[in-house]
C-alpha cells in the first residue's frame, strides 16, 4: 500500500513540477504572448529553453517549425495565421525554431515570411492532438 501511495505522490510532483517551475528549476521560458485573445509561444534558442518549450508546447495544438533546408534553425520568422474565410488570427514573430498556438479547430493558412522569402501552407487543427508544420527555407 504505501509503494502505491509513493508511486502517485512522485507522479504528482513530477507532473506538477515542469507546469510550475519550482525554485530548484527554473529554465530560461519565453513569455506566453496573445493576438487579440490566441495564445502563442516562441522560442527554442538554448537546451534548457528548448526542453522546456517542448514540454510546454504539448498544451498547444499547433506547433510551426521553422529551418533552412540545410537543417540549420532559424528564428525572427513573421507568422501570419488565417481562417477559412481569410480573417487573420494571428500575427506574430516568432523569436525562435519553435512557434506553438493555441486555435479553435477548423482548417486554417499559415503564411511565414523571412527576409522576404514566403512559405505559404494549409493545417486542418483538429479537437485534440496536435497539428505540425514545418517551413523550410
Amino acid at each position: 500500500m504505501k509503494k502505491i501511495i509513493l508511486i502517485a505522490v512522485s507522479l504528482f510532483v513530477v507532473g506538477t513540477v515542469p507546469v510550475s517551475f519550482s525554485a530548484d528549476y527554473s529554465p530560461s521560458l519565453p513569455a506566453v504572448k496573445q493576438y487579440e485573445g490566441v495564445p502563442y509561444i516562441s522560442g527554442g534558442i538554448g537546451d534548457e529553453e528548448l526542453a522546456a518549450l517542448r514540454f510546454i508546447g504539448s498544451q498547444y495544438n499547433l506547433k510551426l517549425v521553422f529551418a533552412f533546408k540545410s537543417g540549420e534553425y532559424l528564428a525572427d520568422i513573421t507568422v501570419q495565421i488565417k481562417d477559412a474565410a481569410g480573417r487573420i488570427v494571428l500575427d506574430a514573430v516568432s523569436d525562435g525554431p519553435y512557434f506553438f498556438t493555441r486555435l479553435t479547430p477548423e482548417k486554417y493558412t499559415v503564411i511565414a515570411a523571412m527576409q522576404g522569402k514566403v512559405v505559404t501552407q494549409k493545417v486542418q487543427v483538429h479537437p485534440k492532438g496536435q497539428s505540425v508544420l514545418y517551413f523550410y527555407w
